[in-house]
């Protein structure tokens, strides 16, 4: 999203020869409504011994990562090579986060951290050795990269990988990184919210339907550092906040950022681990699926919508792939069709009686990222129960989400 000095949007600093591209969360611990004890370990209060164990036992598996990107050489017309070494452009650095997840080198971190490095580097929390990295396998629509690093065995202290779907609105949460280059911090806060992903994470953010709202601290070039829960767990991946511009255009702790939900990183490490370059068609197809293809009410004029007595919201069903899991449950295609236009001015063509999806397992649907998340949640072999309208009658079917290939 572009950015004015005095808009607010989701805010990616990017480090062009000394400034960093990195996103950052924010966070504060909430009060309880009585007092916590204090403790016999040095006066400290319940709360705040379990951050430090925290940090004492999972700080040193947050690594600091530095990368250098070369620009691609400038290309000149024949006759002006003269002109060739006045416009390149030097190298540029960036720094941001990570985390280490296994003994074998392996660490996790956004792929806008990495994207276009030349060369990485990581340094170990109390370690100022830099130790050379690179870049395993990378999921760019998701923004998670997979790194390996060589290093002593002792280095390494891998983090363990949580449940992100047990997540509770309200539960404490601890983000570690490296904000604006200070190595290796420890900010403390609350889940603020489990919602739908504002855009803020992912090329396609339907890609990434749900986010981890926080109010922990993080500031460009916390990106890629880990956000734990009250058992050292990493429940996310620190990537965006949302933030007023500041008086220069930097970024502003705003108490408004998201992480990226572990347990969707985990679907996709098996592949990282092979080298695979993840893209959005690839992660789409191997993802459970209905069949069809849908577009949003909301698109419709109020108009169209009237005259066909549709819905005011729902997902017009566009096409059923044949043998597919939604052609065998008996949704329906439009037969008749009618034309808008988007707000980009592009024209569209757009069913007219077809079904619509209303619900999908009691969520009313109002975008096509809503039942991506249903189905996404799903295991394997179990149904989503559809709410349908279907020529002014509403009806209910199961669907078993199936990969299609």
């Amino acid at each position: 999203m572009h950015l004015g000095r005095s808009f607010i949007g989701f805010l990616a600093l990017a480090l062009m020869a000394g400034a960093v591209l990195w996103w950052g969360i924010s966070n504060s611990q909430a009060p309880s409504a009585q007092a916590p004890r204090a403790t016999a370990d040095g006066g400290l209060l319940e709360y705040e011994r379990n951050t430090v164990e925290i940090v004492e036992n999972y700080g040193d598996g947050v690594v600091y990562v530095a990368v250098v990107t070369r620009p691609q050489n400038v290309q000149l017309p024949p006759g002006f090579e003269f002109f060739a070494p006045f416009l390149q452009v030097p190298p540029q650095e960036g720094t941001g986060s990570g985390f280490v997840i296994d003994k074998e080198g392996y660490i996790l971190t956004n792929y806008h951290v990495v994207e276009g490095a030349s060369r990485i580097t990581v340094k170990f929390h109390n370690d100022p050795k830099e130790y050379q990295a690179r870049l395993v396998g990378a999921a760019p629509p998701l923004d998670v990269a997979l790194l390996k690093v060589e290093a002593p065995k002792e280095k390494l202290v891998p983090l363990v990988l949580g449940d992100s779907d047990k997540i509770r609105v309200g539960q404490k949460a601890i983000a570690m990184g490296n904000p604006f280059g200070l190595e290796f911090t420890v900010t403390q806060g609350i889940v603020s919210a489990i919602r739908e992903n504002p855009g803020a994470i992912g090329d396609d953010s339907g890609l990434v339907p749900q986010v981890i709202q926080t109010d922990a601290a993080i500031n460009p070039g916390n990106s890629g550092g880990p956000l734990l829960n009250s058992r050292g767990e990493v429940i996310g991946i620190n990537t965006a906040i949302f933030t007023p511009t500041g008086q220069f255009g930097a970024a502003q702790f705003a108490g408004v950022g998201f992480a990226l939900p572990i347990n969707l990183v985990k679907q996709y490490l098996p592949e990282l681990r092979s080298g695979k370059t993840l893209t959005a068609e690839e992660i789409i197809r191997n993802r459970p699926r209905l069949g069809v293809s849908l577009i949003p009410l909301s698109l419709y004029p109020e108009r169209l919508r009237q005259q066909h007595g549709l819905p005011a919201t729902g997902l017009m069903v566009q096409e059923v792939e044949r043998n597919s899991p939604a052609a065998r449950a008996g949704l329906r295609a439009p037969s008749r069709f009618a034309y808008i236009q988007l707000p980009t001015g592009e024209t569209l063509q757009v069913g007219v009686d077809g079904d619509v999806l209303l619900k999908a397992d009691g969520v009313p649907l109002t975008s096509i990222a809503q039942l991506r998340q249903v189905l996404y949640g799903k295991k394997p072999g179990e149904a989503v129960v559809l709410e349908v309208f279907r020529q002014g009658r509403t009806l209910t079917l199961r669907v078993v989400p199936q990969v299609l290939r």
